[in-house]
């Protein structure tokens, strides 16, 4: 008993979910073409022909279309054929409301809706499903004119359809008067030909859940046999409407190019709070040409010394000043390996161990001793190494904050007005091109609304470049940091000697390194100081062979890659009350 009881549960929870529950998609599709014709008989009846054609990226079961209909009119006579666009191969799925396998289709009437549900298994690739059928009633007819109003494509697809084509073809040709308006809200084409009896409608890309509609008037003799028979006139009530409508949508445009030509006059305002919240900054800095050149080395490091002057976190050649400072104190020794090509770098006596940084280098990347250029890009990758140089931009960074270079308050505003900066720039961009894709007009507008935009933001940039977050020692570190990189840049303009001898070159070229200027400084010092630099393994070790941009390359190698890589088309969604809303289909 218990058996039977478990059956019959089965069979309810079956056909509840056949009866009352959404089909699910489990198909991944592009709907990449529609070709729609419909032809109007003398009964006022339309042959229709409905080509999708779906294009799978993996494997389905099938698809399925719903045709709605207004009360009163039926679908009849309809026939499925699915063609493998690969293969050229075609096969017509037999009615069988039984069998859920196998070129067999569903047909079965819901209401007012007709529903297609054709099984035909696919792996991938195009396949072209044509239904045809014929829908009754579809023409009214009046005393001076016969009317056809018919959503031709549904907006009941939840996918884009590209290549949309829609034609309505009379048997007769020159016809004695032929009208025709198309409603889309998306841009296509409408040609209305009287002399070949033909009205087609053309849409590029029709967005999901939208419909197009076609809303025709011809003569009476066209459909003689129609029942649908009305009194009274139709053809100027028709037109009137046609004419609300495109008033309707006209002043509808006009509407929005009003808000937004205002929006768009009125952006700059939206940068209002950048101008006045920077007003008030720091010190400023003189410009380098007022600076000059500074021969005097910095009472700071390397590593302040590129900040000061990039205004960004330091990078692999300021750690490799940092070495370079401790290898002239004797901490570090310098060793070159075959060739010149690989470093070693090794622990003294005298070594302090205040880089925590350069610690976790001896210790993770090499021996607790010693490291070598080759042990860093093996060691390439690391996410300990990447977290502790962060933490060493970082503890950099707070260090000016700490020595009175930085004011922490003007450093969160200047971050927080960037911020907001680029997010009004995000935003008035994405809504121009939003507008762009909604309305015609943005075609040509396009980029001279986008340039707008981009100025108004130059502006704030460049107000945000003059904000000084440096208090006054700051201003005069970072004087004397773009001084001292300016004399190293010009290095060749002087003599070297009358600066100082080999033993203060020492001193200066941490920062050299530091500032990107290590092998324009030692070409120059091996001019002057030949003999010298010979004869002292300081030079020898430490700078024949640019060790230190060996160093700064390996590491800022290890640091990056750990760090990942005829007639009149409506553009509106206006209907004028057409049949056939609400029809769609997809692939399950």
């Amino acid at each position: 008993m218990k058996r039977k009881y478990l059956w019959v549960l089965a069979l309810f929870l079956a056909s509840f979910s056949a009866v009352f529950l959404p089909e699910k998609v489990f198909a991944d599709y592009d709907l990449t073409k529609m070709d729609v014709t419909a032809i109007v008989n003398s009964d006022g009846s339309l042959s229709m022909t409905r080509k999708i054609v779906y294009d799978f990226d993996d494997s389905a079961n099938g698809v399925y279309y719903t045709q709605n209909l207004a009360s009163g009119q039926k679908v009849s006579g309809q026939s499925v054929e699915v063609k493998d666009l690969a293969s050229g191969k075609t096969v017509k799925p037999a009615l069988n409301n039984q069998a859920d396998s196998g070129n067999v289709y569903h047909f079965n009437k819901d209401g007012n809706s007709y529903k297609f549900k054709v099984y035909h298994h696919v792996d991938d690739g195009k396949v072209q499903v044509v239904y045809r059928y014929k829908i009754s009633g579809a023409v009214d007819s009046y005393e001076d004119a016969s009317e056809l109003n018919f959503k031709i494509v549904g907006d009941g697809w939840d996918k884009e359809i590209s290549n949309v084509t829609a034609t309505v073809r009379f048997q007769d040709k020159k016809l004695s008067f032929l009208k025709g308006w198309a409603h889309v809200n998306a841009n296509g084409h409408l040609t209305v030909d009287k002399e070949k009896g033909l009205v087609t409608a053309e849409v590029a890309t029709l967005p999901e859940a939208t419909f197009l509609e076609l809303h025709l008037l011809f003569p009476n003799s066209l459909v003689s046999q129609n029942k649908k028979q009305h009194s009274g006139e139709i053809a100027a009530k028709v037109v009137d409407q046609e004419k609300a409508l495109a008033k309707e949508t006209a002043a509808k445009k006009a509407r929005h190019n009003v808000y937004e030509l205002i929006g768009l006059a009125l952006s700059p305002l939206l940068y209002l709070p950048v101008f006045i919240k920077s007003r008030k900054s720091g010190s400023p800095v003189k410009a380098k040409k007022e600076i000059g050149h500074n021969f005097e080395i910095p009472a700071f490091s390397p590593t302040t010394a590129q900040i000061l002057v990039t205004k960004k976190g330091p990078d692999g050649k300021a750690l490799a000043g940092e070495i370079a400072l401790r290898a002239g104190r004797g901490e570090i020794t310098i060793k070159a390996g075959k060739k010149g090509k690989n470093f070693t770098y090794a622990k003294t006596s005298k070594y302090k161990g205040d880089l925590p940084l350069l610690n976790r280098l001896f210790k993770k990347v090499g021996n607790g001793q010693s490291f070598s250029n080759k042990d860093l890009k093996q060691y390439r990758g690391s996410q300990g190494i990447t977290s502790s140089f962060k933490s060493w931009q970082e503890d950099s960074q707070k260090a000016l904050i700490k020595d009175g270079y930085i004011d922490q308050y003007l450093q969160d505003r200047e971050k927080l007005l960037s911020l907001y900066t680029f997010g009004v720039m995000f935003v008035s961009v994405a809504a121009i091109v939003v507008c762009f894709f909604l309305y015609d007009k943005y075609t040509f507008w396009l980029f001279p609304a986008i340039l707008w935009v981009l100025a108004i933001f130059g502006l704030a940039c460049l107000r945000l470049h003059h904000f000084s977050d440096l208090t006054g020692k700051g201003a005069r570190a970072t004087e004397q940091a773009l001084g001292f990189e300016a004399m190293l840049d010009d290095i060749g303009q002087f003599k070297l000697r009358d600066i100082g001898e080999l033993t203060l070159w020492e001193q200066v070229m941490p920062y050299a390194i530091a500032f990107g200027l290590a092998k324009k400084v030692l070409k120059q010092l091996k001019l002057e100081f030949s003999e010298e630099i010979a004869a002292d393994p300081y030079w020898t070790y430490y700078y024949a062979g640019v060790s230190y941009g060996a160093f700064a390359s390996s590491f800022d190698e290890a640091i990056s890659s750990s760090a990942g890589s005829g007639g009149n088309f409506s553009a509106s969604s206006a209907s004028s009350g057409g049949f056939g809303g609400g029809s769609g289909g997809g692939a399950f």
